[in-house]
């Protein structure tokens, strides 16, 4: 199928982007969780109206306000960087074409992250990819090393993405709090995608822990992982699945 691409537009270098993602000025917590509910798509790309329903939007038009947001990063970051955006015929510019390419594909216009701010949030550590992981045989039932520190900006805990890849293997790509299937939901454009919950709060973890892809995780939506995380110390699965259903009587 033919695509209509529109990715003439210039791009930041990968130091740039780096630059981009450590100023605060320019990028905002809103536009790295548009760029996390984003990247651990194949291929790191998805429609906006996609990524809004991940971040929690409702309505017919859940596109409309990462559309929005993302032009007013793109105003934000042309104030420091000399980037052209491409125009649309009526003369408006594409300001989300210094970030992703796009095309349309049947009733979705598609984004993907440009491969240099890729590199930069692998380098970074945003991806937010602990959340998101692919799918491997579990064949081998091993403890796996993960929690090794390291420093970007603020300490944070490197994990193993075997030990969310084995979970997910085993227990599904469906979240075993609600039971959402993003598959069947959504479609391919959902498949495999399910936030690792941590029974063990990473917090409390030290650099030699171990973690057991069956015992010590839970693949949830990310509804249910937000609200597990409301409370300090964290909920229970089986303790926000009884509110659920009491909810639900």
């Amino acid at each position: 199928m033919a695509r209509e691409n529109y990715h003439t537009g210039t791009t930041l270098s990968r130091i740039e982007w780096i630059e981009v993602l450590h100023d605060k000025e320019i990028t905002y917590e809103k536009d790295l969780k548009i760029l996390q509910a984003l990247y651990p798509f194949q291929n790191h790309q998805a429609s906006a109206g996609e990524i809004g329903r991940i971040l929690g939007y409702n309505g017919k038009n859940t596109s409309s306000p990462i559309s929005l947001e993302v032009g007013n990063w793109g105003k934000r970051l042309s104030r420091k960087y000399n980037v052209r955006f491409t125009k649309r015929e009526d003369g408006t510019e594409r300001k989300w074409d210094i970030f992703f390419d796009g095309w349309q594909e049947k009733y979705f216009f598609i984004w993907r992250i440009k491969s240099e701010l890729v590199e930069a949030l692998k380098e970074t550590g945003l991806t937010g990819e602990e959340f998101y992981p692919d799918e491997i045989s579990i064949e081998e039932q091993v403890l796996l090393n993960e929690g090794q520190k390291k420093m970007i900006v603020v300490n944070s805990y490197e994990r193993n993405a075997k030990a969310r890849q084995k979970c997910v293997e085993y227990w599904g790509a469906k979240c075993d709090v609600c039971g959402l299937d993003f598959e069947k939901k959504y479609g391919d454009l959902g498949k495999g995608f399910v936030h690792v919950h941590h029974l063990t709060p990473l917090s409390e973890i030290g650099s030699n822990y171990k973690v057991h892809p069956v015992y010590d995780l839970r693949p949830v939506c990310p509804n249910c992982h937000a609200i597990i995380h409301k409370t300090n110390p964290p909920m229970t699965i089986e303790e926000l699945r009884e509110n659920l259903n009491y909810r639900c009587d």
